[in-house]
């Protein structure tokens, strides 16, 4: 049985991010979700009294499951829980620090993944697209719209950098060929993570753009509010003016994507491997930090860092090259 002050705490903890700190809908669910781990690891003991509560939170962690499945949580989901948490008790702390006067800061900093999980314990090697295997999928005759709009995903996936949901939702008006700009505008319909708006740029790889002019062209005919990755009629063989994406429909893209990787011969990876794919191809090819810091603008990280944190291993390849010319 939860006790019910916790529940009633971790409430109001969520309503606070999302009234006072404006975060995305999906932010405040996925913290939710985490927080809903700490519940049920309290159980009827009081938050106030957290810290005596055996196992501690972290180790808790590593056999704790919401969905009723035997293997436990990832890594990620473990980090993310405890950060979530951390969250939670500062918040406590400050909203209600009489209640809470027990719960000290050493304390909260201790909510920390146990050493084996942790991030530089672990050699995560991420796949991305590269830029042959994607104009390989460009080089494709294709046979149908849904084949031609699968070709047109991933040459725009990786010319951009921009993720599915937001070429799932993107209105024609925000795309401007001739100026090779992508208007990243949450007010106008798509959607980005966070909300966040920003004009990204595309790559300048010729065999992609034509591809992605070539289907501007082809929906020149339709309204500038419809979907850039327009809808097709249920036959498959017209494109409609469809102005609004349904939630969920990157996974439209991700279908479309299989068909034309298996057309082309190419082993098919996500869609959101083709933004991996479009940051390591421009990566490789930054030569100063003025590049770099326009690399991750683009992407729409908030500093190199975040870009370096997530995508630094992705270049390991060269460290090899590097060490071995020295």
């Amino acid at each position: 049985m939860i006790y019910r002050q916790n529940y009633i705490d971790v409430h109001a903890y969520l309503d606070h991010i999302a009234r006072v700190r404006q975060n995305d809908p999906s932010t405040v669910k996925r913290a939710r979700g985490h927080l809903r781990h700490l519940l049920q690891w309290a159980d009827e003991t009081p938050f106030t009294k957290a810290r005596h509560i055996d196992p501690t939170f972290p180790t808790y962690l590593l056999t704790a499951r919401a969905d009723g499945k035997p293997r436990t949580l990832a890594p990620g989901s473990i980090t993310k829980c405890l950060t979530n948490s951390r969250q939670f008790f500062d918040f406590a702390r400050a909203e209600w620090p009489l209640r809470y006067k027990r719960i000290s800061i050493s304390w909260i900093e201790l909510l920390q993944p146990p050493r084996h999980i942790r991030t530089n314990s672990q050699l995560r090697i991420r796949e991305y697209w590269t830029v042959d295997d994607v104009r390989k999928v460009a080089a494709v005759s294709t046979a149908t719209l849904r084949e031609e709009r699968g070709q047109v995903a991933a040459c725009m996936l990786f010319l951009s950098g921009m993720r599915a949901d937001a070429l799932a939702s993107l209105p024609i008006a925000c795309v401007d060929l001739a100026h090779q700009t992508i208007q990243q505008f949450p007010e106008l319909g798509v959607r980005t993570k966070n909300r966040k708006a920003a004009i990204t740029y595309l790559l300048q790889v010729p065999e992609l753009l034509n591809v992605v002019r070539s289907w501007h062209a082809r929906i020149s005919m339709l309204p500038a509010t419809a979907l850039w990755y327009a809808t097709l009629t249920h036959d498959g063989m017209t494109l409609t003016a469809t102005t609004q994406a349904f939630t969920g429909r990157h996974e439209i893209i991700a279908d479309d994507i299989k068909l034309i990787c298996e057309k082309a011969g190419v082993p098919y990876l996500s869609p959101h491997k083709l933004r991996h794919g479009h940051t390591v191809y421009a990566l490789k090819r930054a030569q100063n930090m003025a590049q770099l810091k326009a690399i991750s603008q683009n992407i729409m990280h908030e500093s190199v860092v975040t870009t370096d944190q997530i995508y630094g291993r992705l270049i390991n390849d060269d460290v090899q090259d590097i060490i071995a010319s020295l």
